[in-house]
């Protein structure tokens, strides 16, 4: 899909998803974007007064043409400020895109495993509902960490999609708190999880 440029699109919703990441949805003022789940775009605003900054698309293609993104606020970052305290509802941001090759191999049969962090979820949200639109295929995993319980993001989401999608399973780990299992960070859970990746398909997104 070729990339096209300075495509308008209005603020539709902004939803605090952790103390310090905002999830954006967009809807488009008139063109609107085709993409892959995966993919990511760059987001300015209409003066070119703000850096453009990448950011990869939370969501699976909709029919309705709505984006989200999943903003992390940056200390010092001016782009993200600018998302996170500037950009209200009703606003208008200029979107790019799409980008890059972070997508499912199409009619791939080996199983997904997704590994994700912070706002690194997002381009792994959109994945897994793909998956779960399918509602059919290889098994499709995805490990998510956070920090703490309040930096946990879209429990009732999985739920949801596990509810719809038998093959979808959804596992959160902490790192820096104690709570219900399992506990630490994700290289040191595979080997408990998994007995053998060879044939799995594996994304890796986040810090």
């Amino acid at each position: 899909m070729a990339a096209v440029e300075d495509l308008e699109y209005t603020v539709l919703a902004r939803t605090s998803r952790t103390p310090n990441i905002l999830e954006l949805s967009l809807r488009p003022a008139g063109e609107r974007l085709s993409y892959q789940s995966g993919q990511y775009v760059l987001i300015g605003d209409l003066d070119h007064t703000v850096p453009v900054r990448s950011y990869s698309l939370a969501n699976a293609p909709d029919p309705s043409g709505q984006i989200s993104v999943l903003v992390t606020e940056v200390p010092g970052g001016e782009t993200s400020t600018w998302l996170h305290r500037g950009v209200r509802v009703g606003d208008c941001v200029l979107v790019s895109g799409p980008y890059g090759t972070f997508v499912a191999k199409p009619n791939s049969d080996s199983p997904v495993l997704c590994l994700a962090a912070g706002s690194g979820l997002a381009p792994i949200r959109a994945l897994a509902e793909d998956a779960v639109r399918r509602a059919a295929g290889p098994r499709f995993t995805v490990l998510f960490s956070a920090r703490t319980r309040a930096d946990v993001m879209d429990l009732d989401r999985c739920a949801s999609w596990q509810q719809h999608y038998s093959g979808l399973r959804c596992v959160r780990t902490l790192t820096g708190q104690a709570g219900d299992p399992p506990l630490g960070r994700l290289p040191g859970l595979l080997p408990a999880l998994f007995a053998d990746l060879c044939r799995h398909e594996v994304f890796v997104a986040g810090p």
